[in-house]
């Protein structure tokens, strides 16, 4: 049975967290063979309950669940001292505080990730041999007491692939399960900048690796007005929370593009995704370059509107 330690970063989290912590007592992983879990839990310097909560629950269930305390250094901080303390594990999984996992989201995780090694095995390139794998699921919307949220906006299905990656975050943090080589690549090459720590990982894993995304949603997902990233159901609300982004983003995208060529720098000349990023970081100095990598570098976001008013973004160099 493979081990698997799940991650989570808990600040002033006491109102939701011992719901969440039960959902993931409540895996059954175990049971279908898949895998043995623990988890860790950093506390982000709370103020209210949240570190009696975790005491409570590490007492009763010591082999199951461990915490520390520190500092208050962020949501991305947070959670690459939590990768850094994990140690050696066949997968790993992060979690938020507030959210709560329906029983076979490990498995179903797992088994994705297994066949992924599978196709590794059969296209002669050994299973687990280095490669970065990352799972990740479509999360289900639901209000603070996990009732469904409706919403007017239409997803498509999601294509995955480097070329949106650069531009775009479509694997949610909660829903991520990941294999030792993604963690170590990580770890051993931690960025100064990156715009959210699961956009990096969506980064990593497309650029080294492979990625399974699933539309199948065993997570829900808490919309209560104090999330760190939220997500909108109405198209006003959604359309004033993107134009929010797209301004606090103003050139971040490069900013993340850059520090990956900068850290995989002697990887840049064998790696055509590499290659690409390093398109994209140095357009932004001149408008034919621009004009060159909108015709030819392929990137994507998700949804049509998005892709045309990035295409915009792209030509103005804001990015």
């Amino acid at each position: 049975m493979k081990k698997l330690i799940i991650l989570m970063s808990a600040y002033n989290g006491e109102k939701y967290l011992p719901e969440q912590l039960e959902s993931i007592l409540n895996q059954d992983c175990e049971r279908f063979g898949k895998a043995s879990f623990s988890l860790l839990v950093r506390d982000d310097g709370s103020q209210d309950g949240t570190r009696e909560i975790l005491e409570q629950y590490a007492l009763q269930y010591p082999d199951r669940i461990s915490w520390y305390p520190g500092e208050n250094v962020g949501v991305i901080n947070s959670f690459w001292d939590l990768l850094e303390r994990a140690g050696e594990n066949e997968y790993y999984a992060f979690s938020d505080q507030d959210d709560y996992w329906m029983p076979g989201k490990l498995t179903r995780a797992v088994e994705k990730l297994e066949e992924l090694e599978q196709q590794e095995t059969e296209r002669g390139e050994g299973g687990r041999t280095g490669k970065p794998l990352l799972y990740c699921c479509r999360p289900k919307l639901v209000d603070g007491e996990l009732r469904s949220l409706e919403s007017e906006i239409i997803h498509p299905a999601i294509r995955p692939a480097f070329e949106n990656a650069l531009i775009e975050n479509i694997s949610t943090g909660c829903t991520q399960v990941f294999n030792q080589e993604l963690r170590n690549r990580i770890i051993g090459h931690l960025p100064e900048f990156t715009i959210m720590h699961d956009w990096w990982l969506y980064l990593i894993a497309t650029c080294f690796g492979q990625i399974y995304y699933d539309e199948e949603s065993f997570l829900c997902y808490r919309q209560h007005g104090n999330n760190v990233v939220g997500v909108q159901t109405s198209q006003i609300g959604e359309f004033k929370m993107r134009a929010r982004r797209f301004r606090s983003n103003r050139g971040n995208i490069s900013h993340q593009a850059g520090e990956l060529v900068r850290i995989f720098e002697k990887e840049v000349g064998e790696n055509p995704r590499l290659q690409l990023a390093r398109q994209l970081v140095e357009a932004k100095g001149s408008f034919r370059a621009r004009r060159r990598l909108l015709r030819k570098g392929g990137l994507y976001r998700q949804r049509k509107m998005d892709n045309r008013i990035f295409y915009w973004i792209l030509l103005s160099g804001a990015y």
